[in-house]
């Protein structure tokens, strides 16, 4: 028989990486956090009432290590500057969909911080609005029209974007 620690890892350890990571954008640092929320939730197993509704507290732990990251390391630049990684090893199809991946990233990148937290828990982190809400601390409602304004301003920016047309 699992703890509710064990319980909770295994349930929900993929999704909150996914989160971190394009959070963050570096695997090495997204571990650290990973293993750092974690730690925190061990740290405090006893307040584990039903391994099912932990969900938010969980997302609530790692939005707030990863801005903790961001304040302890507001003058690290992420090693991907740095390295030159080269097309040999994709094949066109992979580089195209990078390339598309890479445009709507840089679409998102220009959104307010809050913004991209939100699309981040709804759409790495599979937090349903409600649970968005109580993550980041604003109503239901807020959430709803942020998503769905940003998602409307990355699709007319991204169209833009395919007719040359940068401007959006």
């Amino acid at each position: 028989m699992q703890s509710k620690f064990e319980q909770l890892y295994d349930m929900y350890y993929d999704c909150v990486y996914r989160y971190i990571f394009v959070s963050v954008k570096n695997k090495w640092n997204a571990e650290d956090i990973i293993a750092t929320v974690f730690t925190k939730i061990f740290e405090n197993k006893d307040k584990i009432t039903e391994v099912e509704e932990s969900k938010n507290w969980i997302f609530r732990i790692a939005h707030n290590t990863i801005i903790d990251f961001y304040r302890k390391n507001s003058k690290v630049i992420p090693i991907e500057n740095f390295l030159d990684i080269g097309d040999e090893d994709f094949g066109y199809e992979d580089i195209v969909i990078r390339d598309e991946f890479n445009g709507v990233s840089k679409i998102i990148d220009v959104l307010p911080e809050d913004t991209k937290k939100m699309l981040y828990l709804r759409f790495y982190g599979g937090l349903k609005f409600r649970e968005i809400a109580e993550v980041v601390n604003i109503t239901e409602n807020t959430v709803k029209s942020t998503i769905s304004r940003a998602i409307k301003k990355i699709k007319k920016n991204y169209e833009h974007s395919l007719r040359g047309d940068i401007s959006g």
